[in-house]
């Protein structure tokens, strides 16, 4: 088996050997003939070189050397005739150069047709690129003396500005001569690495100028110029100081200037009013700008009015007197613009405070209280918020403050309310004449049908008990009496002040009793259960009494109470 699969690999590896030799040599006679051709074009290229171009080098480097030797040898011989007879001498100078132009042609030619263009060329490319490196400038000449170069007149003008504001104080002590005289300055082309910034000219017209100047760091107060101090260490020290003796709660805030602060140093005038020393220039810092404003409260006036009047805001009046609470009296003294420092401090720091949170009440219906009768079942709870902000205070006084974060750190709860969706009981007495039971929105519902007026309510100088119901216009006998909540009654009995009675038993300490009822009309009795609106009798005049009333109590564990809570009015 073995033996037959080696002798099939063995031929198939030879007739593969023969079919790879044949196809190379294909391949070889098939590339043979277009590497001959370019061969042959190539070799027919080099020759028309070697015929046209190097031989013709070869005859003008031959020629060139000739020349050479025999204007040497010329030179010599004009020189020797010069000395001697110098027309003579031109006579044979001209002779040899039309000589040498007639038998050195080709060298001449060469030079004229080569040789010169391309040295205008190179001369060419040489003068483009000088002049791109140059550009039209102005020259500055000042007191005589050039002080350098500027792309442009407003460059100048910036720079003579920026002197005459340094210089402002000489000015001054001059009587108002200007210490800066004008500049000469003409066109001229200058290179881009030899222009100047105002700054640097700046410094030249001072250090040019006739006034006293030396070297100093001058300080500027949102870009008004302040003062000058030699040390500019010393002049940063001054403002490093006031920052750092600033009291701040919080390791945290973030405490600068509210005036932009700056150092330039520079050439100023030498002179006690624009050179200072850390002390003066410490003394002026802790100066004010203005002085605080105080109002004093007049009759009839108001925050928001005395807010109107300076051209503020009512929040900003109780933001600089947070004393005054919410109310102001005649000869009070309302702050409403404090003093402003010279360089005012600048405090920025979080805060947080808790926001509370409003809970939504939900309404269930429910058939286990009666129409118009309210039950809380679950008190609402608001809940709370942690609000971050991040405030900013000036001089002590917060000016704005803007909320970065909100995180709620407790849920409201919601409020519970059942509202009764059953029906009262009929009075079962003269309802169509009287009406129906009424509710006013409390626990109880209203004790009487028809009557809906108070002659007399409780307390008072009698210490009166309870309330006396009657009907509008008088004639109130016979209103039907309804149960104000539902209970088991306690007692329907004769009282020689009370008349004709019922007393109801609410459950929890709560009762409630009912007077003076008309003879024969009681509809309950002790021991029955009774709904809310269940008619118990009717409105007479029974006991000691003056005329026809319902007097309803309420009774709290025994004590007489107010009951007019308990009916919502």
């Amino acid at each position: 088996m073995f033996g037959f699969v080696y002798k099939k690999l063995y031929l198939l590896g030879l007739y593969t050997a023969r079919f790879l030799s044949r196809l190379s040599r294909r391949l070889i006679r098939f590339l043979a003939k277009p590497v001959k051709a370019l061969g042959a074009l190539v070799m027919a290229g080099l020759l028309l070189v070697d015929r046209f171009v190097i031989s013709h080098i070869r005859n003008v480097a031959a020629e060139t050397g000739e020349l050479y030797r025999e204007a040497r040898a010329t030179i010599k011989e004009i020189f020797s005739i010069f000395k001697g007879d110098k027309k003579r001498g031109w006579s044979v100078f001209k002779f040899n150069v039309r000589k040498a132009f007639n038998k050195h042609d080709t060298v001449f030619s060469v030079l004229t047709n080569v040789v010169a263009p391309a040295f205008a060329l190179v001369i060419l490319l040489f003068t483009v690129h000088h002049w791109n490196s140059q550009q039209l400038g102005l020259k500055i000449t000042y007191n005589n003396s050039d002080i350098g170069y500027v792309s442009s007149e407003s460059v100048y003008l910036a720079a003579q500005s920026k002197a005459q504001e340094r210089l402002q104080t000489a000015i001054v002590a001059n009587e108002g001569e200007n210490v800066i005289k004008t500049a000469q300055y003409k066109i001229a082309t200058v290179s881009l690495t030899d222009y100047n910034d105002s700054e640097a000219i700046a410094n030249k017209l001072i250090e040019r100028s006739d006034s006293n100047i030396t070297n100093a760091c001058g300080i500027y107060i949102d870009n008004e110029f302040l003062c000058a101090v030699k040390n500019e260490t010393d002049a940063m020290t001054v403002f490093d100081n006031i920052l750092e003796n600033y009291t701040v709660d919080d390791p945290n805030a973030i405490v600068s200037f509210v005036e932009d602060i700056s150092y330039r140093q520079g050439m100023y005038p030498d002179n006690d009013n624009t050179v200072w020393d850390a002390v003066k220039l410490s003394d002026k810092l802790g100066t004010k700008k203005s002085e605080a404003i105080y109002y004093t409260v007049a009759s009839g006036d108001t925050p928001s009015g005395i807010a109107q009047r300076f051209g503020i805001s009512t929040s900003e009046i109780y933001a600089l007197n947070p004393s005054i609470g919410n109310a102001i009296h005649v000869g009070d003294k309302i702050l409403v613009k404090s003093e402003v420092n010279f360089v005012r401090v600048q405090v920025t720091k979080t805060e947080q405070h808790t926001e509370l949170l409003p809970y939504r009440t939900v309404t269930i219906e429910t058939s286990n209280l009666y129409k118009g009768v309210k039950k809380t079942v679950q008190n609402g709870q608001k809940g709370e918020q942690l609000v971050t902000e991040l405030v900013t205070y000036i001089d002590g006084v917060r000016v704005s403050a803007k909320e970065i974060g909100r995180v709620t750190t407790k849920q409201p709860v919601e409020e519970k309310v059942q509202v009764g969706t059953k029906a009262y009981a009929s009075s079962g007495y003269g309802s169509a004449s009287y009406g129906t039971v009424k509710s006013y929105g409390g626990t109880f519902v209203w004790p009487a049908i028809g009557a809906y007026n108070i002659s007399s309510y409780f307390g008072g100088r009698r210490g009166h008990g309870g309330i006396d119901i009657v009907k509008a216009g008088g004639n109130s006998t016979g209103c039907p009496i309804v149960a104000a909540a539902s209970g088991r009654v306690v007692s329907a009995s004769y009282h020689s002040s009370w008349g004709y009675n019922v007393l109801i038993d609410h459950g929890n300490g709560l009762q409630t009793r009912y007077a003076h009822m008309l003879p024969g009309s009681f509809k309950v009795s002790s021991g029955q259960r009774v709904s809310a609106g269940q008619q118990l009798g009717n409105i007479g005049s029974s006991g000691n009494v003056t005329g026809p009333h319902l007097h309803f109590e309420v009774y709290v564990n025994g004590r007489r109470v107010n009951p007019l809570p308990y009916l919502g009015r």
